[in-house]
């Protein structure tokens, strides 16, 4: 029989080059052995071996887990999730959104040692509660127009009813039929470009012809609120799925519009630098929460709901301009402060 070669540097050099967390542990819980992964994995600056478990995640499920693993001999999977020195229900309620979530196995070694690998699925965990999250207000957001609409078609089979009461009724139908219209449009768009469908539609355009057109879809929207757009471009070109591009600043103009008081002022320009094109819409509104502004371009998500809808948004206009921002190469981001108004930026490459 060929003898094993493999020394225990090898083997540590095989533990350190896996990305998943490692970490050896003892039957009175204290780490014998870590490697890289898992101090960059939990976040910790200082070496992992000689510390307590207890000292890493402050409630009971690992440290329970691996007394059972020791005493049954089998193999055990669990969860954790953890914000800083805080686990479990603590970490949802101190972390906000920003909490770790880890899956985790326990197997047994020796009568001394179990062995505890440590994945990150955080990013899984957050995509399946947005799925939820999407199905659940997709729900919603119709259900609310649809129970207008039956509810005032049932009222119209009065014959009781005077001709400028069933108008009346007729007109909230038709506004509610509208706004259902919207939202499934919106999706539609959503699902094309999810696909990455229109990203082939690129022309030569100039910033100057995209905020012309920008400024004949919102002009309507900003006088109704006698809200004053400023605008001003650089008028040079570059290359894009031109009526996005148009969606996505337009989305951007009228939220700006939407969520800003009467009789103020917004400014779009544009910025081109190092072969980027930033397309920059500032209001003066009451801004947004520094914890919102991480949820803002998720789908259906609302910082002031009430209001939102009042102005008849669908809640998908900045997940919209996200999409556009992805196929395009490029990014949006949100800066604000509460009172003093917000700043969104959609930065495209030029070519």
């Amino acid at each position: 029989m060929q003898k094993n070669d493999l020394g225990k540097d090898k083997y540590r050099a095989m533990i350190e080059a896996l990305g998943e967390g490692v970490l050896l542990v003892t039957k009175k819980h204290r780490i014998a052995l870590s490697n890289k992964s898992a101090e960059e994995l939990l976040s910790w600056a200082s070496p992992l071996v000689g510390k307590d478990i207890e000292k890493i995640f402050d409630d009971s499920t690992l440290s329970d887990a691996i007394d059972s693993v020791f005493k049954e001999k089998e193999r055990k999977k669990i969860k954790i999730t953890s914000y800083h020195s805080y686990t479990g229900d603590r970490a949802i309620i101190r972390g906000k959104g920003r909490e770790k979530h880890y899956k985790s196995y326990i197997t047994s070694l020796d009568d001394k040692h179990v062995v505890v690998t440590i994945m990150d699925v955080t990013r899984i965990e957050r995509l399946a509660i947005v799925r939820q999250d999407f199905v659940s207000n997709v729900s919603h957001e119709l259900k609310t127009p649809l129970t207008a609409i039956s509810g005032f078609a049932e009222t119209l089979l009065d014959d009781s009813l005077s001709r400028e009461e069933m108008k009346g009724f007729a007109r909230i139908i038709q506004k509610n039929s509208a706004h259902m219209q919207r939202i499934i449009s919106d999706l539609l768009l959503l699902t094309s470009l999810d696909r990455s469908e229109m990203a082939t539609s690129m022309v030569v355009t100039t910033d100057e012809r995209i905020l012309s057109e920008v400024r004949s879809y919102t002009q309507y929207k900003a006088e109704s609120r006698n809200i004053e757009v400023e605008y001003a471009s650089t008028g040079k070109s570059l290359i894009c799925n031109e009526s996005l591009i148009v969606q996505a600043v337009v989305n951007l103009v009228v939220n700006a519009i939407s969520y800003s008081p009467e009789n103020t002022k917004v400014t779009v320009r544009t910025k081109a630098k190092g072969g980027i094109m930033e397309f920059i819409v500032s209001d003066r509104g009451s801004g947004i929460a520094e914890e919102n502004i991480s949820r803002i371009f998720e789908r259906f998500y609302r910082v002031d709901k009430a209001r939102s809808r009042e102005s008849g948004g669908t809640g998908l206009g900045l997940s919209i301009v996200r999409h556009i921002a992805i196929i395009h190469n490029g990014t949006i981001k949100a800066e604000s402060k509460l009172g003093e108004g917000s700043v969104f930026t959609l930065s495209i490459p030029i070519s």
